[in-house]
């Protein structure tokens, strides 16, 4: 099967997505960079587009706009996502509206994009979804650490690996694979989100999430990156319905 030609990519101004915009760019890939605050980093030749992607008018907006750039997408790269900016470390202090938006942020957008994105893969007989969720889809023991509201994002990240399973095996005959992958501590230079709350937390609680990875380190954007990419190649054709870890064998 032939590489993807052409991606949306969604979270494109976020550390992950900087480096994946990157790796796709220098293979080739044509790309619509989709974020609700424009990146600087981006590079030459890689169009831009600002939404909110848990907005079905901005979806709509994106899937127009790619339509115009590619004709068809061939491939749906969905970085976008979180655990939001409210501090929720149990459930009793997790409110409805809390819960509701990480759903939204990380759900409820991939389903609005695969819904608008996947239908024109169909006719045309190839296509390739990829979403990020994460090794707290199983849990995670302990304080809450570098992610704000624990319970929603977990749950929202589990949801993902199902929407990822069914929608495989809806659309493996036409051509299309849906993959997800799954980081584990990814960290990025200071001023980035996670590094900042990782910096913050007390020495013993860094020492502790660093002595549960059995790769005594943890990842770096380029390596998630470098997987979504290779999700996207035509030797990944017959990897379909997966959640692969990447996580230094954390889980």
């Amino acid at each position: 099967m032939r590489d993807a030609r052409s991606a949306v990519v969604t979270g494109a101004g976020g550390m992950i997505g900087t480096a994946t915009v990157r790796h796709l760019a220098e293979k080739g890939c044509a790309i619509l960079a989709v974020d609700r605050i424009p990146s600087p980093e981006l590079p030459d030749g890689v169009a831009s587009f600002t939404a909110d992607v848990t907005d079905p008018e901005h979806v709509a907006a994106v899937a127009a706009r790619a339509a115009q750039l590619f004709g068809t997408a061939d491939a749906l790269v969905h970085i976008a996502g979180g655990a939001g900016p409210d501090r929720a470390p149990e459930i009793e202090t997790t409110e409805l509206a809390v819960w509701e938006h990480v759903m939204r942020l990380n759900v409820t957008s991939a389903f609005l994009l695969a819904r608008a994105l996947v239908p024109p893969m169909r006719r045309q007989g190839f296509g390739r979804v990829v979403t990020l969720s994460s090794i707290l889809a199983r849990g995670e023991k302990g304080p809450a650490t570098t992610v704000a509201a624990r319970l929603p994002y977990a749950a929202a990240k589990a949801a993902l690996t199902g929407l990822t399973a069914q929608l495989a095996k809806d659309c493996a005959a036409d051509g299309i694979t849906v993959n997800a992958v799954a980081p584990g501590l990814i960290l990025g230079d200071a001023g980035t989100r996670i590094r900042d709350r990782f910096d913050a937390l007390p020495e013993s609680e860094r020492a502790r999430m660093l002595a549960a990875i059995p790769a005594a380190r943890p990842g770096t954007a380029d390596e998630v990156a470098g997987m979504l990419a290779f999700l996207l190649s035509g030797a990944a054709g017959y990897i379909n319905g997966a959640t692969i870890a990447i996580d230094g064998a954390a889980s």
